[in-house]
């Protein structure tokens, strides 16, 4: 099953607005599998240029939006897209990400 690959413990932030003001909210963690996706590749399925993509791939009932960010092993992720893999026992999200470079991980 694919769930043996979901090795890393990434940390799920939202962005929670109060008011006029927003802040990021930790939302939880969970396990799953990164890797880097070709550049040439996202940008023809997704149209994402100028950053470095990546694919996670987590459980399929995994707490997860668009715009929130994921922090694993020092490296921050930005979910751009959500796709729904629900095939037979391989059933996952596969999180379509771009590394957040503007700011070093924090804990």
């Amino acid at each position: 099953m694919i769930s043996r690959f979901f090795t890393t413990t990434f940390t799920i932030t939202r962005m929670v607005w109060s008011g006029d003001s927003s802040t990021r909210s930790s939302q939880g963690t969970f396990l799953g599998h990164v890797q880097h996706a070709g550049d040439e590749e996202m940008q023809n399925e997704l149209d994402i240029a100028f950053a470095k993509k990546y694919r996670i791939w987590c459980p399929v009932d995994t707490d997860v939006f668009r715009d929130d960010k994921l922090t694993a092993d020092g490296f921050q992720y930005i979910v751009k897209f959500i796709k729904e893999n629900k095939i037979g026992n391989q059933q996952h999200l596969e999180l379509i990400c771009e590394r957040d470079i503007a700011e070093p991980a924090s804990y």
